[in-house]
């Protein structure tokens, strides 16, 4: 989508949110050859009603797969074609026989990484097959929810998908010059008009403290380059809070899902001083100034700078009006999987007029509704279309039952 479209659709806009589906292929097949092609089967046909049965009760302006769309980003390019097929059969944007269904709905992809591989792995053929068929890695946009003035730009949010594998310590350093890249000027322009709201998506969640979410966190690195991570670093992470100011973070990869805010303190007493030079960090903009060299070169002052100016915490009901620092909510999508109850989350922004909604947060499960202190109302649900295993259960007995009953009946 071009970075200056400025989307005037209706005053609601829907996001539904569908977290790291990642179907299998023929390595499952080689692994189980009597039931593997049976499970594949079943579990492209319940992905298939996840997404469908959400899209079609939600109407959903945007559909937006968080990532790992596919279950390991190494096959080869026959099966990764065949995968494609079944994927967008899944999602709703093809028929059976690949003829694409027309829809007004925009169809969005993260790269996950089961799709183009954490720092360490990343290829070259790994980003163009992505490309090619999901779209670009980082992109950004502007939907406008205010219908009653053409040149304000009061109900305008930006919306901005990064490439969160290639964030931290890359491999072939092309990939995160070119993320980096994206990520710096999004920075120079949010500087220029940080009122208007901004709505991030990521594979990779913030860094948190261990007990927030399900997953604690872990980062293993290769010749110094990223090979596993549950999260992003506590520097990368202070970057997009600090520099990018979102007001929502939505992401995929832990796949019990979680719900968490981040307090952002814009400001120090004491500054963290830098070592071998005149320059120290005290405020946002002292961070946002640094190149992605300088980065790299003061990770552990930054991450001292990100302790003492970041508070992850549960999200919890808040008086908006009396926060005294920024809020960032961070929404990890739970995965789309069997296993996780088929889950789907359901995003929806507005803007209110009237300005007559106090600032208030109330939160609901992995859920939450904000109303925020420049007349935006969020609101954020998760459903789920149930756990795998009774779904199969009752297909079996809705098979059994289709046999057994006739033949009962005949012997009567």
């Amino acid at each position: 989508m071009p970075r200056s479209l400025r989307q005037a659709i209706q005053s609601t806009v829907r996001f539904n949110l569908y977290g790291d589906p990642q179907i299998e292929g023929d390595a499952k097949l080689k692994r189980e050859p009597t039931t593997g092609k049976y499970d594949l089967l079943v579990n492209d046909y319940y992905l298939h009603h996840v997404y469908t049965s959400t899209i079609s009760a939600f109407q959903p302006h945007y559909v937006v797969t968080m990532g790992d769309m596919f279950s390991n980003q190494w096959v080869k390019k026959d099966e990764y074609y065949r995968r494609i097929a079944r994927f967008k059969w899944i999602a709703g944007q093809a028929d059976k026989s690949g003829a694409p269904i027309a829809s007004s709905r925009l169809y969005m992809h993260l790269a996950g990484n089961h799709d183009i591989g954490y720092g360490d792995e990343t290829r070259s053929y790994h980003i163009n097959r992505y490309t090619n068929n999901f779209g670009p890695l980082n992109q950004e946009w502007t939907i406008d929810l205010d219908q009653h003035s053409s040149q304000s730009t009061n109900g305008m949010h930006r919306i901005a998908i990064i490439n969160a594998m290639n964030l931290d310590r890359t491999r072939e350093a092309q990939f995160r010059n070119t993320t980096w890249e994206f990520v710096l000027k999004l920075a120079a322009e949010r500087a220029l008009g940080p009122e208007i709201p901004l709505v991030l998506f990521l594979h990779v969640p913030l860094s948190k403290p261990d007990g927030l979410c399900a997953t604690s966190p872990e980062t293993r690195h290769k010749d110094g380059y990223v090979k596993y991570q549950d999260y992003l670093s506590p520097a990368t992470s202070a970057y997009l809070l600090h520099c990018l100011a979102p007001s929502l973070v939505f992401n995929g990869h832990d796949h019990d899902g979680c719900l968490s805010m981040h307090q952002i303190e814009r400001n120090l007493e004491q500054p963290v001083t830098l070592p071998n030079s005149t320059r120290a960090l005290q405020k946002s903009d002292d961070l946002c100034r640094m190149s992605l060299d300088e980065l790299d070169r003061y990770q552990a002052e930054i991450e001292t700078f990100a302790r003492k100016t970041l508070t992850a915490a549960a999200a919890a009901a808040t008086d908006m009006s009396r926060l005294p620092s920024s809020l960032a909510m961070e929404v990890t999508v739970r995965s789309a999987m069997g296993a996780y109850g088929g889950a789907a989350g359901i995003f929806d922004m507005a803007y209110d007029r009237s300005g007559t909604v106090q600032p208030r947060l109330s939160t609901h499960g992995r859920g939450f509704t904000l109303a925020s202190r420049n007349k935006f109302q969020y609101r954020y649900r998760e459903v789920q279309f149930g756990n795998h295993l009774i779904i199969r259960a009752l297909l079996i007995i809705d098979i059994l039952s289709a046999v057994l009953v006739p033949a009962v009946l005949l012997l009567v």
